[in-house]
């Protein structure tokens, strides 16, 4: 489950939610905030959730992205800013959108297009499509046995300090 969203407070019992969600072998992924600072964020600081940092197109902090010890892993979040590898777009990632602004009242036509955007709801659900893609190999694949290659270093690029750190968690 990805769950690209994310507040400064929780509903009580949803840590509950989460334990028995795992108990049943699903792994859930959330977006660590855009604030810029070490602020918990929720649900991504619940325990057992896979807590993604954004990192730019040269693997660094995004500007944006939370950190702090509740962070996991890091993932490609953008950045708009800049124009890295000179193609003339800012580097943010590239998403569908749906677009009804032009729409007559009554009508329900929608066109679809594709945008730039940035943050680590862009980030999370890269990591949930890995972990979908694992499990599609490996169905019997559980959030424990996920959690132990995490922090191995087996299917991640240690960035930052070596080991684990608040900024990229084990990469």
């Amino acid at each position: 489950i990805n769950l690209s969203l994310g507040g400064p407070e929780i509903s009580s019992g949803f840590q509950d939610l989460m334990d028995e969600v795992r108990a049943a072998g699903v792994i859930v992924v959330a977006a660590a905030g855009n604030d810029g600072t070490s602020t918990t964020i929720y649900p991504a600081s619940l325990n057992g959730v896979v807590s993604v940092s954004g990192v730019d197109l040269n693997k660094k902090q995004a500007s944006y992205s939370n950190y702090g010890p509740f962070i996991d892993v890091a993932a490609p979040g953008g950045d708009n800013t800049p124009d890295v590898n000179g193609d003339g777009v800012p580097d943010g990632i590239i998403s569908t959108v749906g677009d009804d602004t032009s729409n007559s009242v009554g009508k329900s036509k929608i066109e679809y297009t594709f945008t730039s955007s940035i943050g680590t709801s862009m980030a999370s659900p890269q990591v949930a499509g890995v972990i979908a893609l694992m499990k599609a190999v490996y169905p019997a694949l559980t959030p424990r046995q996920f959690d132990d290659l995490l922090s191995s270093g087996t299917i991640t690029e240690d960035l930052g300090t070596p080991g684990r750190d608040e900024k990229y968690g084990y990469g």
